[in-house]
């Protein structure tokens, strides 16, 4: 593997070895990047790959409240070890990266990190902790979840061997030291012939130059080319998405 290909996502199977192709909507090959939404146009092509891996052992950096994990556990039998920041991720000035508005009475029933919002709303950061993995909780499936509180880059994953994980899904910190920090790990801990899954990657050049999170992903990775190159057998951007595939070899 010498460059980034592009893969449409139609291709997959070829590359995979899957009977069926993966066939993407039509209304989500229409839709421009900017109105892009990863539980409508990205999670097709992620159950998809996850339903071919079917791996045993999942590791995920960024549980947020539990979506990807949620994808892996329905599609597989999977155990899912996933690690997320226990107070959330926020922008340089303080922002929370993840504020949302709920009525309180949809928010969980557990403490949770909110501020006041009009109309009887408050805002509640719904990466950190009462709302980090609950959609998995709410469906019952953490008895198959290994959930991680702390920065990945200060995970200490020695007690896991080489190649101890057959899939891992890579949609943590968006800065580069993060992701190059996680594509590491990954790359240690994925077995021969698993996947290496980046969220947040698109190449087209109007959301790399107006949306942060994707232009760190995409720096972080073509800095990265000298340690991929020999760790990978293919890596490919699956077209139309925002999803980058790394077959480990």
């Amino acid at each position: 593997m010498s460059t980034i290909n592009t893969l449409k996502a139609d291709k997959l199977h070829e590359l995979l070895g899957c009977p069926a192709p993966m066939r993407q909507a039509d209304d989500t090959l229409a839709r421009p990047f900017d109105q892009w939404d990863m539980a409508r146009d990205d999670s097709p092509i992620l159950r998809y790959l996850l339903r071919h891996a079917q791996p045993k052992r999942h590791l995920e950096f960024g549980t947020w409240q539990g979506f990807g994990a949620v994808c892996c556990l329905e599609e597989t039998r999977a155990t899912v070890w996933t690690i997320n920041l226990p107070h959330g991720e926020s922008y340089p000035d303080g922002r929370w990266a993840y504020p949302q508005e709920l009525a309180e009475d949809d928010a969980p029933p557990v403490v949770c990190q909110s501020a006041p919002a009009e109309g009887g709303k408050r805002t509640y950061r719904t990466d950190a902790l009462g709302f980090i993995g609950r959609f998995y909780i709410n469906k019952n499936l953490g008895n198959r979840v290994c959930q991680i509180y702390c920065d990945s880059r200060e995970w200490d994953d020695n007690c896991y061997p080489d190649g101890f994980f057959d899939t891992a899904f890579i949609d943590g910190g968006h800065v580069p030291d993060v992701v190059t920090s996680d594509t590491r790990k990954a790359l240690r801990l994925v077995r021969p012939g698993g996947l290496i899954i980046w969220h947040d990657y698109c190449p087209d050049a109007h959301i790399i130059e107006t949306v942060g999170a994707t232009r760190n992903v995409v720096g972080a990775i073509a800095a990265m080319q000298n340690e991929l190159r020999p760790a990978l057998s293919s890596l490919d951007w699956i077209d139309r998405s925002y999803i980058l595939l790394g077959v480990r070899r």
